[in-house]
Parts: C-alpha cells; sequence; structure tokens
C-alpha cells in the first residue's frame, strides 16, 4: 500500500494502551457506551446473516475481528457459536485479549494484507479503525481486503461527519486554520468508499439514538454482485 500508515495506528502497538485499553469501557457511561455498541454489532450480523440465508448461501458463523484489540467483542461473536478468530496488528493487545479469553484463537496481523485465502470465512468484524484512517485510498484498500477474506460479506464501523460536533469544528477551522479540521468523511463519500471497494451496504446502523449527536455507525455490506436487499 503507498499511502503511509496513521501514525495513530501504531501508538496502540505500545505496552502501556493495551494495559489501559479496558478502562474505556469502565463505568456507568464507558457501560452504556459498550453495550449501545454491543446492540448496535448484534443486529448488523443478524442483518448479513439473513441476507445470506435469503439469497440461499449457509451461514456458518466463521468470522474474523480485525482488529480485534483486547478482545472487547469476542464474548458476543462467541455466543452466536462457531468460529471466531481475532486478529490485531499489537501483540500488546493481543496478550490482553488471551488473558480474558483463554480459550480464543488470536493471531497478529497486519489488515493491509492478512494472511487468510480468498473468501475463507463467512464475515469479517472490523470496529474502530476507520475513525483513525483519515485518507479515503486506504480507507478503500481495506475495505477490499476485507471483502476479500469475507465469503458472504463484513460488517464495518464508520464514523460520519454529519453531526453537530463535526460541523462546529469545520466552522471553527475555517475561522482558525490551526484548529484541527473534522476528519470524518460524510455520508456520501462513505458510500462512495464502500462502492469503490466493490461493495453495497445492506443498512446503516446508528450506535447512538439520536445520530446528530453521535457519529458512530455500523454498516453491514455485501458484494455489489449480490441480489438487491432491502435494509
Amino acid at each position: 500500500m503507498a499511502t503511509r500508515r496513521p501514525a495513530k495506528l501504531e501508538v496502540y502497538q505500545e505496552d502501556h494502551i493495551a494495559q489501559d485499553y479496558d478502562q474505556r469501557w469502565a463505568g456507568s457511561r464507558g457501560a452504556a457506551r459498550d453495550l449501545r455498541k454491543r446492540r448496535a454489532l448484534h443486529k448488523a450480523l443478524a442483518i448479513l446473516r439473513s441476507h445470506v440465508e435469503a439469497q440461499g448461501g449457509v451461514w456458518r458463523h466463521q468470522l474474523i475481528d480485525v482488529p480485534c484489540g483486547t478482545g472487547r467483542f469476542s464474548d458476543l461473536l462467541e455466543r452466536e457459536g462457531g468460529q471466531v478468530i481475532g486478529v490485531d496488528l499489537a501483540t500488546s493487545m493481543l496478550v490482553e485479549a488471551k488473558a480474558k479469553h483463554p480459550k480464543a484463537t488470536y493471531l497478529a496481523a497486519d489488515l493491509a494484507q492478512l494472511p487468510f485465502a480468498d473468501g475463507c470465512v463467512d464475515a469479517m468484524i472490523c470496529i474502530r479503525l476507520f475513525h483513525l484512517v483519515h485518507q479515503p485510498a486506504m480507507r478503500v484498500a481495506f475495505l477490499r481486503e476485507l471483502a476479500r477474506v469475507g465469503h458472504h460479506g463484513l460488517v464495518i464501523d464508520y464514523r460520519h461527519g454529519r453531526t453537530f460536533r463535526s460541523w462546529g469544528r469545520r466552522w471553527r477551522h475555517r475561522l482558525n486554520p490551526a484548529v484541527e479540521n473534522a476528519h470524518n468523511p460524510m455520508p456520501k463519500v462513505i458510500r462512495q468508499e464502500i462502492a469503490a471497494a466493490g461493495l453495497r451496504p445492506l443498512a446503516w446502523i446508528p450506535v447512538h439514538r439520536a445520530p446528530l449527536l453521535s457519529d458512530k455507525l455500523l454498516i453491514p455490506c455485501v458484494r455489489q454482485e449480490s441480489a438487491p436487499t432491502s435494509s
């Protein structure tokens, strides 16, 4: 991949980041955020599975979670049954994940070039990555690699730019260029990136009930040649 990797992605390989990572889900507010994301992920997987079965496909619940971090969703995915592999480039994250889920399978690998055969699992799960990648070309490249390995499709999360917070940051940047601009892509751009990777969305699932206040989206996707399905 020609585009340089964001420095933010490299930060997560530091040991102290991995050791403290789960603290962001601690407390009542952190637990509430985690619950909202889990509900959205469960819904996205159900939509993808229903689409596959409606098209006559077989869903064996073979999933790859990349980047899996410290195994935040390992228990949720394993409760669905089948085979789940957690993948992350940061070995320090995998150490924490294995300590929490000793029976789970984890592997160190780079999403830019995954060591898996084409279509070897039902679906790919990619949570909490794309908001760190500000280059559209790199996001599209990651989407293509996810689509290569996921036989039936994938579930990804994006952070969109149609929120009060993003609009405020853009205006502050216009008034003062020293203020960092909002990097979240608008929904139209997200659709373009998904299409550029040869995919189409089955649904747009806001993680929060007030989408103008929260930028988090989960999107189950299938290849463009799949028959249309209403969301």
